[in-house]
């Protein structure tokens, strides 16, 4: 809640110009019953033509005072929201790219959607009502009440005898809203997930036929999300008109007192009856509204829940004072792991084991291994992404645990398994690597990576679009400007994660050497499945099952290992093997 307390701070002022007007809109209604009491008992009852016209025109300036203070309270109330949902929106998509891989996994894209949307919209309500429920309803509450007491204290009594059931009843319905509203919200974020993983495997769904399975996992999600939502929005339902019965016969209670007193002598101005009938009415608006504010405070808590969720996850890093000291520290890039153990935090087991590995500055590694071997884990760990849960990782000297992780990633640029294309220019593309790149710095990373002729096709070159996801572009091409984005970033250490998979042989070969070219002196490591893509480095690590099993040259790693042996054999043909057998 301090977070969304913090956005609001800003818009103080316009707050408080909301409040004031809001209060003078209010204002000038309590009186109007008031004043066309006044009308009625001393100008009609008299016929006092005068009267009725001076009464009238002050009618006319509280209605034109009203319009006013609406007006202004309504495009300050806009201005308030507006300007509060987009800052929060701001805020929560800073948090979620701040995350951990290990935060992020912990909720997930789906829920981290809806949060980013459904719950923010629902703060954007809250944003809009928290004048008109803080200030308009209580006031009106309040001042209906006591003005009507002023009038007649029996009739306003008569009225106020219907407040406790009311609240009661609100209270009935709206109790077990909040436990709803939370699980609709939970099949909503599943009902995303299963959205999310059906369009982006649909292919794969259909070609397995399992359209029915995904069909049923939708249906039960939506079934159960509906289910809930049916729930709450019946209960809500039923607050408004049954608020509204208790309160009509109240009215009707008040009329029929109001007649009996009336007819004894009790009572004898009809402007009074006219203005507590009046009274009445604002108060019973209020109470509605108030009502209807109540049943909406669990749908608000629930999105305030889940918002919080977000916003106090604490970020994994440590100071920057100790951080400086150790990069100072540093004279080489050296990166070391030791008794490494790693487990997913939903995982039974651990997905690596006792890593151990030494690369040494400006060193050409590739790490090689079958699909769940661990490879792209080890990656992820060596990037920061995840800590380790047992063992260390050091660069230059500097353990991770006494860097943070801007300071580790600011020595590494990496081409992921899964290359991104982002929608926008080739140019735009290139720049997220290095924003102060040049145009020729661009064209001679796309040139490295064999994607100028790709640009020259175009008349508009380094402006031309690319779709979101590169849906405009081969697999192959995708990899080659992601390969480009890594190279043009100035870094000691370059990671390329089994990102030469879509690329011919030919073509690997002919960009390795032009970034063997380009990189000389830094550091490159390569995860790969490939023996073509690993075979030339200094040194092989191959990983099976979670640990290394051997480490050497391609020509030492034939002799010695029985795994990476099956690799060239069904890669390459005994023939790549017989020769040093």
């Amino acid at each position: 809640m301090k977070i969304l307390l913090k956005i609001l701070k800003p818009y103080k002022k316009l707050l408080i110009i909301n409040a004031i007007t809001d209060a003078i809109a209010m204002l000038t209604m309590l009186f109007m019953p008031y004043v066309m009491s006044k009308i009625v008992d001393e100008g009609i009852a008299n016929q006092n033509f005068n009267t009725v016209l001076k009464f009238s025109a002050i009618m006319l300036i509280f209605s034109i005072a009203s319009l006013t203070g609406t007006l202004i309270a309504n495009k300050t109330n806009a201005k308030l929201t507006m300007g509060f949902s987009a800052d929060l929106c701001k805020a929560t998509f800073e948090k979620i790219n701040s995350l951990s891989y290990t935060q992020y996994s912990k909720i997930g894209p789906s829920g981290l959607l809806t949060r980013a949307t459904e719950d923010i919209w629902n703060m954007e309500g809250a944003a809009s009502m928290i004048v008109y429920t803080l200030v308009t309803i209580p006031a009106m509450i309040v001042g209906s009440a006591v003005l009507a007491f002023m009038e007649d204290a029996v009739l306003a009594t008569v009225f106020m005898l219907s407040i406790p059931p009311v609240m009661l009843i609100v209270y009935f319905f709206m109790k077990p809203l909040h436990g709803m509203w939370e699980k609709s919200d939970k099949y909503v974020d599943e009902q995303n997930k299963i959205v999310r993983e059906r369009l982006s495997g649909l292919r794969v769904v259909r070609a397995f036929n399992n359209e029915q399975k995904e069909h049923a996992r939708a249906k039960f999600a939506t079934e159960e999300m509906s289910k809930y939502m049916i729930r709450a929005n019946v209960r809500n339902g039923f607050i408004d008109p049954i608020a509204m019965l208790l309160l009509n016969l109240a009215t009707v209670c008040v009329v029929w007192v109001g007649g009996i007193r009336a007819s004894s002598g009790l009572l004898t101005d009809a402007g009074d009856i006219v203005a507590i009938i009046q009274y009445v009415a604002l108060l019973s608006g209020a109470l509605i509204n108030l009502s209807w504010t109540i049943a909406w405070l669990p749908r608000l808590g629930v999105a305030v829940k889940r918002l919080n969720e977000i916003h106090t996850m604490k970020e994994e890093d440590v100071t920057v004072e100790k951080t400086e000291k150790a990069v100072q520290s540093a004279s080489n890039f050296d990166i070391s792991v030791e008794n490494l153990t790693f487990a997913y935090q939903s995982a039974k087991e651990p997905s690596l084991r006792n890593i151990n590995m030494k690369i040494l500055s400006g060193e050409k590694v590739a790490v090689i291994g079958g699909t769940g071997s661990g490879k792209t884990t080890l990656s992820r760990l060596i990037l920061g992404f995840f800590a380790p849960t047992e063992g260390e990782i050091y660069i230059g000297g500097s353990a991770y645990s006494d860097l943070s992780k801007n300071d580790v990633r600011e020595r590494f640029s990496i081409a992921l398994q899964k290359p991104m294309i982002f929608e926008g220019t080739i140019r735009e593309n290139l720049k997220m690597g290095s924003p102060s790149a040049t145009d020729e710095d661009i064209l001679s990373a796309l040139s490295d990576c064999r994607m100028s002729d790709y640009v020259n096709a175009y008349e508009d070159g380094l402006d031309h679009v690319l779709v979101g996801g590169g849906q405009n572009v081969s697999g192959g091409q995708k990899q080659r400007i992601n390969l480009a984005r890594t190279v043009i970033r100035q870094a000691d250490v370059y990671v390329f994660d089994d990102s030469f998979s879509a690329l011919d042989f030919l073509t690997e070969s002919i960009i390795k050497k032009n970034l063997s070219a380009r990189l000389k002196g830094k550091t490159q490591i390569t995860i790969t499945q490939r023996v073509s893509t690993a075979m030339h480095a200094e040194k092989i690590f191959v990983m099976d099952k979670g640990e290394i099993t051997a480490v050497g040259t391609h020509e030492e790693l034939i002799k010695a290992s029985d795994i990476y042996r099956e690799i060239c054999i069904s890669q390459l043909g005994k023939d790549s093997v017989g020769g040093v057998l």
